[in-house]
C-alpha cells in the first residue's frame, strides 16, 4: 500500500516485519488466547492514540530488511475506522506508507512490558473492573468459561510485569478463612464483565476482608501468598532442587533444626527478624531439613509435586492429605507394571 492510497475498514494490509517483533506477536496471540492475528493487529491499532505520535523522519521505511520473514497480514475492522482516518491524514501530509505506520505501531506495542500489553489488549474490561473497584461494587464475568459474581479490589502484575492480574473477592460466606475468598485473576483471561450498580462490594463487608485486600496489596504475589504458609520437610536432594527451580518458588520464612537437648528451634525468619537472626539469609534454603516456606495451598500444589519423594508436606493437614491422595493415584497408575 504506498503513497495517498486511501486506507478503509475491512480494507487487506499487508506489513513486513522482523523476526522478533512477528515472534511477540504471535507469542501474546497465543497467551491471550485471541482469535485470530487480524483481531490482535486491530486492537493494537485502535489503541493508537496510547502511543507517542510517530515522527515521519525516524519511522523505517526499507521493508527490504525484512524480507525472509512472513509479513504480518490483516485486514481492517470496524474498530479501527478512527485509525483509518488518521493514517489517512498522516499518510497524505508527510509520504509515509500505510503499512510502514502500522509497523511503528506495533513496534511501540512489543516495546511495552507485557503486563502493559494485556491491560492495553484488553482495556474495555479493565475500564469496568477497575471502575467496579473505585465505587466499590460488584460485578458478574467469565472467568476461563466459569461465570462468577465478584467484587474487584485492585490491579496487580507478577514479577517484571510479565502478566496482569485482577485479584477480587468472591461471595463465599461460607469460607472460614477471609483470605480464602480472595482470588487473583489473569486478565486475559475475563471475559464479559457486567457491572452490578446495585450492589456494595465483598470485601467491603467487613473489617476483615477490607484488611485481607489492603494486605494482598501492599504485599502483592499472583498466588496471594501473604499470611499463609506451608511445611515441609525436604532431603538434600529436595534442598538442591528448590535452590535451582526458581519459577514460582515460594519465600523460605524459617528453618527447624535441632539441638544437642533434642528441642527444635528456629534458624532463620524472613517475616518476622529478631536481633538474634536478623542477618540471616533465607532466600535459597540450606540442605536437608523442615522449612517453613511463606505459601499458598494453590501454590504449594504446583510447586512442589515437581519434588517427588524429595519433600514431604508437613502441614496444614488437609494439604498433607492432598499430596497423599495425588501419590496414591499415581502409584495405581503405575501398580499393572
Amino acid at each position: 500500500m504506498y503513497l495517498y492510497d486511501m486506507l478503509n475498514v475491512s480494507q487487506k494490509i499487508k506489513v513486513a516485519a522482523s523476526h522478533l517483533l512477528r515472534s511477540q506477536i504471535e507469542l501474546d496471540l497465543e497467551d491471550y488466547g485471541l482469535k485470530s492475528l487480524s483481531d490482535l493487529c486491530n486492537k493494537i491499532l485502535a489503541s493508537y492514540a496510547e502511543f507517542t505520535p510517530p515522527d515521519p523522519s525516524k519511522i523505517g521505511t526499507d521493508d527490504t530488511l525484512y524480507k525472509n520473514v512472513a509479513p504480518l497480514q490483516f485486514s481492517l475492522n470496524q474498530a479501527g475506522e478512527s485509525f483509518a482516518n488518521f493514517a489517512n491524514n498522516f499518510t497524505k501530509n508527510t509520504g509515509t506508507k500505510i503499512a510502514t505506520l502500522c509497523r511503528y505501531y506495533f513496534e511501540c506495542y512489543v516495546n511495552m512490558p507485557r503486563g502493559k500489553r494485556e491491560c492495553l489488549i484488553f482495556r474495555d474490561e479493565l475500564k469496568k473492573l477497575t471502575t467496579a473497584a473505585e465505587f466499590r461494587i460488584n460485578v458478574s464475568l467469565t472467568y476461563r468459561g466459569e461465570r462468577k459474581c465478584v467484587s474487584p479490589c485492585f490491579l496487580a502484575f507478577s514479577p517484571s510485569q510479565v502478566r496482569a492480574y485482577v485479584v477480587v473477592c468472591d461471595d463465599k460466606v461460607e469460607h472460614a478463612a477471609a483470605s480464602e475468598r480472595f482470588h487473583s485473576l489473569r486478565l486475559c483471561h475475563i471475559r464479559g464483565v457486567a457491572p452490578d450498580t446495585a450492589s456494595r462490594a465483598f470485601h467491603c463487608e467487613n473489617f476483615q476482608l477490607s484488611h485481607q485486600a489492603d494486605s494482598f496489596h501492599e504485599h502483592f504475589d499472583p498466588f496471594l501468598c501473604y499470611g499463609q504458609s506451608v511445611k515441609v520437610k525436604l532431603t538434600e536432594e529436595g534442598a538442591k532442587r528448590y535452590n535451582k527451580l526458581t519459577t514460582n518458588r515460594p519465600k523460605v520464612i524459617a528453618k527447624e533444626y535441632t539441638d544437642v537437648s533434642n528441642t527444635a528451634k528456629t534458624v532463620c525468619n524472613n517475616r518476622m527478624p529478631t536481633e538474634k537472626n536478623a542477618n540471616r539469609n533465607c532466600s535459597e534454603v540450606n540442605g536437608a531439613g523442615t522449612y517453613t516456606f511463606e505459601c499458598s495451598e494453590k501454590l504449594a500444589k504446583i510447586y512442589f509435586p515437581q519434588f517427588l519423594a524429595e519433600a514431604e508436606i508437613i502441614a496444614p493437614r488437609e494439604l498433607r492429605l492432598w499430596f497423599k491422595e495425588q501419590f496414591e493415584k499415581a502409584t495405581g497408575v503405575y501398580s499393572s507394571i
